[in-house]
């Protein structure tokens, strides 16, 4: 049985992927600071196939060690590390970012999927893998006052570029991929809706507009293209 780990499940896009990754028959760990009612329940009716581990990921003493991941694989099959969860805050001008929610910022966006992922790869010596990192257009463009959001994109990127080159010599296989979801309608969108930066009207017609896609759509797009080809 394949396990599947996901970060931030209790909204949007992390609450389609744990929906649909349990559905297609694999084990499924979440990660995050806060769980659905339904997911809470699940973990305790169905053990073998569902386990919570409640983490905040701007504090990474609070993250899984490798022997604590290695406890939570299914017997066999491979391992799959989805990096969801991030935050868009601070938006603003460099120069007026409030320094502890830009350290937030980068400790959740790009430095907890550093550790988790290192801390994953040490428990899953051994086993076939795959690492996802939900990233974002904003780490490919310059968007006026989001540049802790992009940077920290931009950096789980490469670092996901460096592992994928070291994945070339790694037996057994593993894959690795950065994943940009798109715009949806979720929390996050809504969020920055109530924002104010250059961009804001891009966004807002979107919305108005109902062109931005269903996370439901957007998880089964991910899995269909990541978690089902070899």
């Amino acid at each position: 049985m394949r396990t599947v780990f996901i970060t931030g499940v209790s909204r949007g896009l992390g609450a389609a992927l744990f929906e649909q990754v349990i559905a297609a028959g694999n084990r499924v760990v979440g990660i995050g600071r806060s769980f659905t009612g339904a997911q809470d329940d699940l973990a305790l009716q169905e053990p073998a196939r569902v386990a919570l581990w409640g983490a905040n990921l701007s504090d990474p003493s609070t993250l899984p060690s490798p022997e604590a991941l290695r406890e939570l694989f299914a017997p066999d099959g491979e391992v799959v590390l989805i990096h969801n969860a991030g935050t868009v805050t601070p938006i603003g001008p460099v120069g007026a970012l409030p320094p502890d929610e830009l350290a937030a910022s980068i400790t959740v966006n790009l430095t907890a999927p550093m550790l988790l992922t290192n801390a994953f790869l040490a428990a899953a010596a051994g086993r076939t893998a795959r690492v996802l990192f939900i990233s974002s257009g904003a780490a490919g463009r310059a968007i006026e006052h989001w540049s802790a959001y992009s940077a920290a994109k931009r950096g789980g990127e490469w670092f996901m570029e460096v592992l994928a080159a070291e994945a070339a010599h790694r037996e057994p296989p593993l894959v690795v991929a950065s994943v940009n979801p798109g715009v949806m309608d979720t929390g996050m969108q809504a969020a920055l809706r109530a924002e104010d930066f250059p961009a804001k009207d891009r966004y807002v017609g979107l919305h108005e507009r109902g062109e931005l896609p269903d996370p439901a759509s957007v998880a089964e797009r991910i899995i269909r293209e990541y978690l089902t080809s070899e």
